[in-house]
């Protein structure tokens, strides 16, 4: 597994774990990085095609 917390949000997303799985303590650094890769692994999902061909036509 990642041994930094940012890359192991970004697994944990790339892995369908929720943002409530991190076992960091709130408000630790650890936490705030964990978060911001799942974050990033959430934004840098694609789109999914059939929403986006959907909204197209509207």
């Amino acid at each position: 597994m990642a041994t930094d917390a940012f890359q192991q949000g970004k697994l944990a997303f790339a892995n369908n774990i929720p943002k409530s799985a991190c076992e960091y303590p709130v408000g630790s650094t650890l936490r705030a990085e964990w978060m911001e890769g799942w974050t990033q692994g959430l934004n840098a999902k694609p789109a999914d095609a059939g929403h986006a061909a959907q909204a197209a036509l509207h």
